[in-house]
């Protein structure tokens, strides 16, 4: 019988922290012209398998999630400096297979998830070399959808706070290397899993692609991730469960007339020690300029 506390030390940073908590895409470091505004709708269709302890796994369990969001952005300029506010809100639905995974952390979860307000700075903005460095802070509000009783939760019910940069440069006019560390705070939620308390040491992630311009409205990219840290405690109990996990992506953007841009990306976890791997992870971004 697979109980609820047996799965307790697994999920969590696993559910949260599968990827990178801020998703960064190929061109999302490039910056906007002071003034210009992007509205971008998200599409993510992600199996994820387990759960994995100490590098095995465990058992034979599915979660199947489709995630909805909405990112609205906004540049302007203070200075000699560019910056851009960031608002973005997330819409999950998640099912666990089989029942007794089921049981133990719920059988669904379907409702908003929690809000997303964020800043960037460009601290270089040098277009005659095509060498751009960002650098964001995000604030993670508890307002989604959290029932008590579950550990499924489309949200996670405490703050969050994430620390990142981007680096895009040019290294031909046909190839662009783009790099983007992170650094995720978290704040503690007091009724996980019932009336448990939920701490969690800091994750770090590192995202890099590889971009070829095919032509200048045909982009490819691969790419590569790897996540540490995040080490959980419950009621004061160290979990042992940093989720230290690799993931490799790849796919392609179409640059369309009127700011127009797609983006589909694949990705999967390559190896994982605690908590769920991402068996499957598909990816359609659409964003229009303004």
């Amino acid at each position: 019988m697979f109980t609820k506390p047996l799965f307790l030390s697994l999920l969590l940073p696993a559910l949260a922290s599968h990827a990178a908590i801020n998703d960064a895409l190929p061109g999302d470091y490039f910056p906007l012209q002071p003034g210009q505004s992007t509205l971008t709708v998200y599409a993510y269709d992600r199996e994820l398998q387990g759960p994995y302890a100490g590098g095995r796994q465990t058992f034979d369990g599915r979660i199947d999630s489709t995630v909805l969001a909405l990112r609205a952005v906004r540049s302007f300029q203070v200075g000699d400096t560019t910056f851009a506010g960031v608002a973005v809100l997330p819409w999950s639905d998640s099912q666990t297979t089989p029942a007794p995974l089921a049981n133990a952390l719920g059988a669904k979860a379907e409702g908003f998830s929690d809000l997303r307000l964020g800043l960037t700075a460009w601290l270089i903005n040098d277009k005659t070399t095509a060498n751009y460095l960002g650098l964001s802070g995000m604030l993670i509000a508890p307002t989604g959808e959290y029932d008590a009783r579950q550990v499924l939760n489309p949200g996670e019910n405490r703050w969050r706070f994430i620390l990142s940069a981007g680096w895009q440069i040019d290294i031909t006019p046909r190839f662009l290397v783009e790099l983007s560390p992170e650094i995720a705070f978290y704040g503690d939620n007091d009724s996980y899993a019932g009336n448990r308390r939920l701490e969690q040491r800091t994750s770090h992630a590192l995202t890099g692609y590889l971009r070829w311009r095919i032509s200048p409205a045909w982009h490819m990219h691969v790419g590569g991730q790897r996540n540490w840290g995040g080490e959980t405690r419950i009621n004061g109990v160290d979990q042992r469960n940093p989720a230290n996990n690799e993931r490799v992506m790849a796919g392609m953007s179409w640059l369309l007339p009127d700011k127009q841009q797609i983006i589909l990306r694949f990705a999967r976890d390559t190896a994982i020690d605690n908590g769920f791997r991402t068996g499957r992870e598909i990816l359609l971004r659409y964003q229009k300029g303004f």
